[in-house]
């Protein structure tokens, strides 16, 4: 490993080594405008994994790419114009603006439904090297997955385990960086500015719906799958340490069931994924990495009151590491609201409302 320390005497020479060490396949520390971040050459399979061997990928947690501009950004993914507004309005800076991949990076760096996360970072000496080096590198952040984030090199060594700082070749050290919020992520697939992680820059202030966390306007089955997909991917953190419940209020026909199956896309679950209107509650397991844990389906249509509920064992449910899914919820808001807030559960409530045969509109509350 080599460290340098950043000035601007010694700017084209250090540019060069990051390009040097790009081109080899290897991995390096730079600082961007928010924490350091940890870049390997997105087009080259090895260096991915490289990069995955130091990291440790968190599943649902897709990587994103540095690129110098938008036109860089459109050889990698499609622009729309949601997309294109942020780009006009708010890049460079601390955005991650999710798009879908043309698939010209590795696959390991896309989201599981080809999504790819572009940044273009507002630091002058990042831009250089994508520039010089004339193709994306990763801009994932430079701390192993579950440890802090760094803005400095020595909190970095000092946290990293050691055999995690024998796969870096080149730190680039800017010194301390002032502790700002990591970028604001925000997908744009679904035609809809999707708040995927909030950061620097509060968008919840400057759209239209200062409610809604997360919206769409689906047209087809597929679509609403890759909606429920995209709320998973959003609270995939959340069951890690308390029960996770998606509250579907809506009309009859309003894609309940096929949003509940995006959820168990994302959880990676081979079983097909039936409606529960006539079993009432459907359970499986799932397995990501190291973490499992139960999927559970639930439609409380036929049911008369929460005893009903309660006989059938949603309290054994409740508990960390469980995500359930319960169709019609608004039936029993109040007292499901009161039973999960006990079990310290963290509720999404997902509002579907039914335009045309083919047309449907849904937001996700918090």
């Amino acid at each position: 490993m080599e460290i340098v320390k950043y000035n601007k005497k010694d700017h084209s020479e250090i540019v060069k080594k990051a390009v040097n060490i790009l081109k080899n396949g290897g991995i390096f520390v730079f600082p961007t405008e928010t924490c350091y971040g940890l870049g390997t050459d997105a087009t080259n399979k090895k260096a991915i994994a490289k990069l995955y061997k130091y990291k440790k990928r968190r599943e649902g947690k897709p990587l994103s790419i540095a690129v110098s501009d938008a036109k860089m950004a459109q050889k990698y993914v499609e622009i729309n114009e949601i997309a294109q507004n942020l780009y006009d309005n708010y890049l460079p800076g601390p955005i991650t603006v999710v798009s879908k991949s043309l698939g010209k990076v590795v696959k390991e760096v896309e989201s599981e439904y080809g999504t790819l996360g572009i940044r273009i970072p507002d630091h002058k000496l990042v831009l250089d090297i994508i520039k010089e080096f004339g193709r994306p590198f990763t801009a994932t952040s430079a701390n192993p997955s579950y440890l802090p984030k760094p803005y400095s090199i020595k909190n970095l060594l000092k946290t990293a385990p050691q055999k995690s700082q024998d796969l870096i070749d080149l730190i680039i050290d800017a010194g301390e960086l002032e502790q700002r919020e990591t970028s604001t992520v925000v997908d744009t697939t679904m035609n809809n500015l999707n708040i995927m992680r909030q950061g620097q820059i509060d968008f919840s202030k400057q759209i239209s719906h200062k409610k809604a966390v997360l919206k769409a306007k689906t047209t087809s089955a597929q679509e609403m799958l890759n909606f429920g997909s995209i709320n998973m991917l959003k609270y995939i953190d959340e069951p890690l340490d308390r029960p996770l419940v998606f509250f579907l209020m809506g009309e009859l026909g309003a894609g309940k069931t096929q949003f509940s199956k995006g959820l168990a896309q994302k959880l990676q679950i081979k079983e097909l994924v039936k409606s529960p209107s006539f079993t009432i509650l459907n359970e499986y397991d799932y397995k990501l990495g190291q973490r499992k844990g139960k999927f559970v389906h639930i439609d409380t249509w036929r049911l008369e009151n929460i005893k009903d509920l309660e006989s059938i064992g949603i309290d054994n449910y409740l508990k960390a590491n469980n995500i359930i899914s319960i169709e019609w919820a608004d039936k029993f808001f109040t007292d499901l609201k009161k039973k999960i807030k006990n079990a310290n559960g963290k509720i999404i409530n997902i509002s579907f409302k039914y335009l045309d045969e083919d047309s449907r509109e849904i937001e996700t509350y918090e």
